[in-house]
């Protein structure tokens, strides 16, 4: 009886240490990569400027389907202790776009692109996304993994269609397409 017990718990172990040794690394990659996606986003509140404008207090940034990135931003806001100061909204592309300065668009939007797009060109927005293909769909900037770090493309059309003017410093990290 006692051996049949361990028949039946050796497919129990294996499962359960599969878990343990693929599970954390997964979701501790996935939280490394929102917490590098957060910081990049608040250090592009520093490096861009808006067309005609300047001296800002606060930037606000929206965040559409990405609540770890949110969350993230949100903390960071808090302890901020540098101007400009950041606000964190998170939102849907039903939502109004009035009064935000940057929109983070997270997993599950590519239908809405086009919509979120729109508005952040009508409302002078800067976009970013970690989704393949974003700037070519009309987006200002692209994060990518690249050799296990976390960098970007910036689509340089499509910030001036937004108003939005991007630090040389900036220009010179960003990743050339198809590098």
């Amino acid at each position: 009886m006692l051996h049949r017990n361990y028949k039946l718990l050796a497919p129990l172990a294996a499962l359960l240490l599969t878990l343990l040794v693929s599970g954390p690394s997964t979701y501790g990659q996935t939280l490394q990569i929102d917490s590098s996606t957060a910081n990049w986003i608040e250090g592009f509140a520093d490096f861009v400027r808006w067309q005609d404008e300047e001296n800002y207090e606060r930037i606000t940034i929206g965040v559409i389907g990405a609540p770890e990135v949110a969350n993230y931003l949100a903390r960071r806001a808090q302890t901020r202790s540098s101007k400009p100061r950041i606000q964190v909204l998170e939102l849907t592309h039903r939502d109004s776009f009035e009064g935000l300065d940057i929109v983070y668009v997270g997993g599950g939007n590519r239908k809405h692109w086009k919509e979120i797009l729109e508005k952040c060109v009508r409302h002078r927005i800067l976009s970013i996304s970690s989704r393949d293909g974003f700037v070519e769909a009309g987006g200002c900037v692209e994060f990518v993994v690249r050799r296990n770090r976390l960098r970007f493309y910036i689509a340089n059309e499509n910030t001036k269609a937004c108003g939005v003017v991007i630090s040389s410093k900036l220009l010179e990290l960003a990743l050339e397409p198809n590098k």
